[in-house]
């Protein structure tokens, strides 16, 4: 924070020295004055940088929403990959070039837009309306400003301007549901034998084999990279704030607002509209009035008001409720409204009320007086806000010093931890999917796995945990990622090479049975010969549910039989084995035969895939025309 001004510079020499430095930095950042700065992307976009914090911050996000979605099933090796690594960089890339032909087409945001996307969240509504204290306080259990929030939502609908409207512009004809419906609809006919996995050889692998197996899945084998932090919490919870306020000062924080100590008085309302514009001429708004009137007559003649609102009003906002508005204060309504309403006794109906959307009848349904709560009432009250404001002020001295110290001391968290009466704590050595409590908090591991954090060793700002709650924390250690030395994990090796040698026997196996059923022999020798049975499917479709999986799914992707011939396949299953299937036929379904929401929900479907597709088209030709440089090296 400010390291460049870490010259304990005083006076006006400070002021002048400081003033020099704020005005090109206006222009220019503070970087601008770090002459040897080592370039730390993983992509560059053209001129745009997708740096390293940026990329792990996207990969983590990946990896917490794999582990949710997978629960106990999660096995990280699986997803550490560079070809899973490679695809989240691409799409980040993809997202940066389509934001940045949106802006340069001049595409903009509106506050009224973003705020209709918020609102459409189900994290932020309450009983289906958007709150917005449930907004504030989910994101600040994601450790998120509505700042930064709304800043990322604005540039996310900024670059989705474009596949958006490909996706409106998508349509396909008849002729292609009927085609997609008749193959939906498609039926067949195959039979298929297990081929059962060649088990794992007993004997050990010869060197020269398990070093080449080491240094080809050295991915495999890596360690994960940690860091080792010292961190200190500050609490307002543990703030000691001064003595207690005297009754003068309480009685002061009572008078200073009155009005938050008044219940104001609240009506229960219903109204009934007869719109009239608010330019219309004369002879309609006599005509407007004298429909009012006659309603009113009605309601007097003994008609239920909420009967009449629900036939005659043309408010829709309340129509369907009988005119309800609910209680209503005052400052709430259009002053005639207001004024009819406030003059009226319980139970009575006004004349016609005139406001510029037209003639009101106004039925107040019941009373609700307002009331006043004395300073004896409300001193409880009072001492308890006046004890939260001294240790909010509290806190916030303290912070301020221990910040004032840090930027004097950046590496010393101890110095830091004396001044605000708090001990030192050190994590231990973890990685990025190993944290736990505090430390597992994505603004938390976004400081504590920055290049920059690891490079200074200095302590982090403020990372706020809960409302008056912060952590200051230095990386006081690091390991990088790295290659695990093969006599480190030589048995593991071992065992991942057998099962690699084992896997493609069996498959080499297979990929010779159906070679020879190709050629001519049958499945039913090729059967007796290894030990299996031979099973049947008939008249399956794509969702038959009685029928092995994977030997579903497979033949299916097969290109349907020739007459008088038969189409192959293999398919893995989860147990290893291989499932050879041979396709005996292949019927199209009846597109006729489709009701009209499966004809709709077909549409839609390829609609869709067309609108994918154009975009990938639409991306892949900005990225040709677009300068993208990716360091592969730093995907690790």
């Amino acid at each position: 924070m400010l390291q460049a001004l870490r010259n304990r510079l005083t006076g006006w020499v400070a002021v002048v020295v400081v003033a020099i430095f704020a005005i090109p930095m206006l222009f220019f950042g503070l970087d601008s004055y770090f002459q040897f700065q080592t370039p730390t992307y993983v992509a560059k976009v053209g001129d745009t940088e997708i740096s390293s914090d940026q990329f792990r911050e996207r990969w983590l996000d990946y990896t917490r929403e794999m582990r949710r979605m997978l629960g106990d099933s999660y096995a990280a090796e699986q997803f550490e990959t560079p070809v899973a690594k490679r695809q989240i960089l691409e799409r980040m890339i993809d997202e940066q070039v389509l934001y940045d032909y949106a802006q340069s087409a001049g595409v903009m945001v509106s506050d009224a837009r973003l705020f209709e996307e918020i609102s459409k969240i189900d994290a932020f509504r309450n009983n289906g309306v958007f709150d917005p204290d449930q907004y504030r306080l989910r994101l600040q259990a994601n450790n998120l400003t509505p700042q930064g929030f709304e800043s990322r939502m604005r540039r996310d609908l900024t670059g989705s301007f474009v596949p958006r409207k490909i996706a409106d512009s998508a349509f396909v004809t008849d002729t292609e549901v009927d085609r997609i419906l008749a193959l939906e609809n498609q039926v067949r006919d195959f039979r298929f034998l297990r081929v059962p996995a060649l088990p794992t050889s007993e004997q050990a692998p010869d060197e020269p084999a398990l070093e080449t197996f080491y240094q080809t899945s050295l991915d495999r084998y890596r360690s994960d990279e940690s860091v080792d932090v010292e961190y200190i919490e500050i609490n307002a919870a543990n703030v000691e704030p001064a003595a207690d306020p005297d009754e003068a000062a309480l009685r002061s924080r009572y008078d200073a607002v009155p009005e938050r100590f008044v219940s104001p008085e609240q009506r229960l309302t219903s109204h009934l509209l007869v719109r009239v514009a608010a330019d219309a001429d004369a002879a309609t708004v006599k005509a407007g009035q004298e429909k009012a009137a006659a309603l009113a007559a009605r309601v007097r003649g003994g008609e239920e008001f909420a009967n009449v609102a629900r036939a005659e009003s043309d408010d829709s906002g309340s129509k369907a409720e009988g005119g309800d508005l609910g209680w209503v204060e005052k400052g709430m309504m259009a002053p005639a409204f207001e004024t009819a309403l406030f003059d009226l006794t319980d139970g009575a109906v006004s004349d016609p009320v005139k406001t510029d959307e037209g003639f009101h009848l106004i039925e107040l349904r019941e009373l609700r007086p307002g009331s006043e709560r004395s300073f004896a009432d409300v001193r409880e009250e009072l001492l308890d806000e006046a004890r939260a404001t001294a240790r909010q002020t509290a806190y916030s001295t303290l912070l301020g010093r221990v910040i004032d110290q840090v930027l004097n001391d950046p590496s010393n968290i101890t110095a830091a931890a004396d001044l605000a009466g708090v001990p030192v704590q050190r994590s231990g050595p973890f990685s990025r999917l190993g944290a736990t409590g505090i430390l597992a908090l994505p603004a938390v591991q976004r400081q504590v796995f920055s290049d920059l954090a690891i490079a200074n060793r200095a302590i982090s700002d403020p990372v706020e945990l809960a409302q008056n709650h912060v952590l200051l924390m230095r990386v006081a250690d690091h390991a990088p990622s790295a290659p695990r030395p093969l006599a480190e994990v030589r048995e593991r090796v071992i065992q991942d090479l057998k099962i690699d040698q084992a896997a493609k026997a069996s498959e080499a196996r297979a990929e010779a049975l159906k070679a020879r059923l190709a050629a001519g022999e049958t499945i039913e020798s090729l059967a007796a010969e290894i030990g299996a049975s031979v099973e049947s499917a008939s008249d399956v479709t794509r969702r038959s549910l009685n029928v092995d999986t994977p030997a579903l799914a497979e033949a299916f992707k097969v290109s349907a039989p020739a007459l008088a011939q038969k189409s192959q396949a293999l398919a893995r299953a989860s147990d290893g084995s291989q499932l050879l299937i041979e396709l005996i036929r292949a019927v199209d379904g009846d597109p006729a035969k489709a009701d009209a929401a499966q004809r709709d929900a077909t549409r839609a479907a390829l609609a869709a895939a067309v609108s994918n597709d154009q975009t990938q088209a639409f991306v892949a030709a900005l990225r040709a025309e677009t300068e993208v440089r990716i360091v592969e090296e730093r995907l690790r």
